[in-house]
């Protein structure tokens, strides 16, 4: 392999303890930093830090493989923070330069400046597609409606101009941002190894249920457009009509607005918000579900209803972005719609559990670790086969593939 060192690039954050010793992540885990690792023996990450507070570390990844390094950008996305760009855009080119090829996380406002930077100077640029940027800033407040199909068109661009292209989709983001160079559709989820066993303790759980059906979304909860506002009024809608249902909310962020919320609706008795949980407690607590929902208004391939399927777990879920791909439409709804929510709730029973649980289970054979891996690996191939051979043309004045469309 002609690389020795990677940088990742995504936004993030990454997050640390106060003396900036020791790193955590959600998403971002060891087993990932291995994956990059197939490029080199060294990989960076290049993004935003924030200070975990007290307390919270065992919620957390911690990233300890001995591949990884990290160089921190300053925030300048907000309006407050703006005065930051220009430092922050030296230390994204100096990081470039130092780097051998980039493996770039969209949508990212870090990863904006270095696709240019990089592709002025050549260095081979993987691109990850992980969701949808317009559907991001139309659903989060009039400001972002703005934005939308500004940052939508800068970011077709980018991967017009792209070489190569990972979607987490099979559809939806290749139709919203095509590229011109190669691309294949590949979910970045982890699952845990699976047997029936699992279903068959779903179908158990489905079988002996108590009456209070419990339902639950992990998502960030200090965003807006993840949704779980709607399933608390659904639950407040339903609690008026004597039909009691217990939600949960895993996720990280600052939980004020949904706690408003949920004082403001009376269903402090109902509603949970547990907070951030580790990938592998994120599993056990799917399992103490009956039911998982994703109200989301953005999304890509969203991970955490793959984990949930991976469960035997039902799911109901909007009918937007990479959703559709995953599960029955007779599970969908319209994104931000209550009644249509609601109508769904009401209508779970037993025999509705069981097919869809039945259809999950079959459904995530497609996203077992070893079939992405083999999938992704392949296009990793492809990929530094295709720059090596950039290297062979250059030697003879050639084009240079970084500059083609195809």
């Amino acid at each position: 392999m002609i690389t020795k060192k990677v940088l990742f690039i995504h936004d993030g954050p990454l997050y640390t303890n106060s003396e900036k010793t020791i790193f955590y992540g959600i998403h971002y885990n060891n087993e990932l930093i291995e994956r990059y690792s197939f490029f080199g023996k060294q990989v960076t990450f290049l993004t935003r830090r924030s200070t975990l507070p007290m307390g919270a570390e065992n919620n957390f990844s911690v990233l300890e493989h001995p591949a990884f390094s990290f160089i921190e950008v300053p925030n300048f996305k907000s309006i407050t923070s703006y005065f930051n760009k220009v430092e922050a855009t030296e230390i994204i080119k100096k990081a470039v330069d130092t780097h051998d090829i980039m493996v770039l996380r969209l949508p990212s406002a870090i990863g904006v400046i270095a696709f240019e930077y990089a592709r002025s100077i050549n260095k081979p640029i993987l691109i990850e597609v992980v969701s949808c940027v317009y559907d991001a800033l139309w659903n989060y407040d009039w400001r972002g409606k703005l934005l939308a199909r500004y940052k939508m068109k800068l970011y077709q661009n980018i991967l017009l101009k792209a070489t190569h292209a990972i979607y987490v989709t099979n559809e939806f983001l290749q139709s919203r941002y095509p590229t011109a160079g190669k691309s294949i559709g590949c979910s970045d989820v982890i699952l845990q190894d699976s047997d029936t066993t699992i279903y068959e303790q779903r179908l158990h759980k489905i079988r002996t249920a108590s009456k209070l059906l419990t339902i639950g979304t992990v998502a960030a909860v200090d965003v807006k457009y993840k949704g779980q506002a709607d399933v608390i009024k659904v639950i407040a809608k339903l609690k008026k009509k004597q039909v009691n249902i217990r939600y949960k909310l895993v996720g990280q962020g600052n939980p004020t607005r949904l706690l408003k919320l949920i004082t403001q609706l009376g269903v402090g008795d109902l509603v949970e918000i547990i907070g951030p949980l580790s990938q592998n407690d994120v599993f056990t607590f799917i399992d103490t579900l009956d039911l998982y929902i994703q109200p989301s208004k953005q999304e890509g391939l969203p991970r955490a209803v793959v984990e949930a399927m991976s469960r035997a777990c039902p799911v109901l879920g909007s009918h937007i972005a990479g959703i559709p791909e995953l599960i029955s439409k007779d599970a969908l709804f319209e994104a931000g719609n209550l009644n249509a929510i609601e109508r769904l709730l009401l209508q779970i029973n037993t025999v509705l559990l069981e097919k869809l649980a039945q259809e999950n289970f079959t459904k995530v054979s497609e996203f077992k670790k070893e079939l992405l891996n083999m999938r992704r690996t392949q296009f990793y191939k492809a990929f530094l086969e295709d720059h090596e051979l950039q290297e062979n043309r250059q030697n003879v004045n050639a084009p240079c593939i970084l500059n083609n469309s195809k």
